[in-house]
């Protein structure tokens, strides 16, 4: 009896009288925040060209990634090759080497038809002339990009076409003005409404500034820097610091290459592109 006792006490010091935990529901998690889509990337672009029997290059295995809301100044002396970035970036010249991907698109792929549908598309272009043509109205040259592109009503290309002069200041009484009418300032607005027309992800502008006085020259600055604050990608080559005074990115090239790159931080979710095995070449 006692050892049968002992048997059964025994055996209840070794039970866990402890109440039993709840099993706790998983906490779904948290979504980190939302990383800005890279619309710009270019891994060891180059472009060369021959000059008197000489290999001249232009641009010298550049690369970087930008992302939609950034502004970026590309500065340097004339020569340096800065310009030459811009037409490359622009699918306007073809690079000798490297890749380049603009929105997503392979640039160095698209030939014929399908440049056009990617300019048109996918880049606004702003030049130091202008480039309006003298023929058309303010109007009229907006409504132009939209025209080619196709799929809206003459109705919806008249609103679309005021709404954005009107956007980047430009008087009511002046849309339908030709540009030699219009101010130096007042044609490019007209050109900078021109090249938001087909509502591109990405802003090409060369010398912006270079045709306008000062004031003039401010307000564009002004107009540029919240265009990308509107959630494109904005690159401007320049002569211009106060362009580069209000700059996300500061980049200064030499000789073809990128000397320094102030502010940049490489985006985490952009890839680095496959490239291919080059040979050696001339310096």
């Amino acid at each position: 009896m006692d050892a049968e006792f002992f048997s059964v006490e025994h055996t209840h010091t070794q039970l866990d009288l402890a109440p039993p935990v709840e099993q706790q529901p998983e906490q779904p998690e948290q979504p980190g925040p939302t990383l800005p889509t890279v619309t710009v990337v270019a891994e060891g672009l180059s472009k060369s060209f021959r000059f008197a029997g000489e290999v001249i290059q232009a641009v010298d295995e550049v690369s970087f990634a930008f992302t939609e809301g950034q502004f970026i100044a590309i500065l340097g002396p004339s020569g340096c090759g800065k310009s030459t970035l811009l037409y490359l970036l622009g699918g306007l010249d073809k690079p000798t080497s490297g890749e380049l991907l603009i929105d997503g698109v392979d640039v160095k792929k698209l030939s014929g038809g399908q440049e056009h549908r990617f300019r048109r598309q996918k880049l606004g272009f702003v030049f130091q002339s202008f480039h309006l043509i003298p023929g058309l109205t303010a109007l009229e040259n907006v409504m132009l990009p939209m025209e080619l592109k196709g799929g809206m009503t003459n109705a919806d290309l008249h609103e679309r076409a005021h709404t954005l002069l009107r956007r980047v200041g430009l008087d009511e009484n002046r849309h339908t003005h030709k540009p030699g009418k219009l101010s130096g300032g007042q044609q490019q607005r007209v050109a900078i409404a021109r090249a938001l027309a087909n509502n591109p992800r990405v802003i090409l502008a060369d010398e912006p500034t270079g045709n306008v006085d000062s004031r003039n020259g401010k307000l564009i600055i002004q107009l540029l820097k919240q265009l990308a604050e509107q959630g494109r990608t904005v690159i401007v080559v320049t002569h211009d610091r106060s362009i580069a005074e209000v700059a996300d990115v500061r980049m200064e090239m030499e000789d073809g290459q990128i000397k320094t790159m102030e502010n940049y931080v490489r985006p985490i979710n952009s890839r680095s592109l496959p490239q291919k095995q080059k040979k050696g070449r001339k310096r």
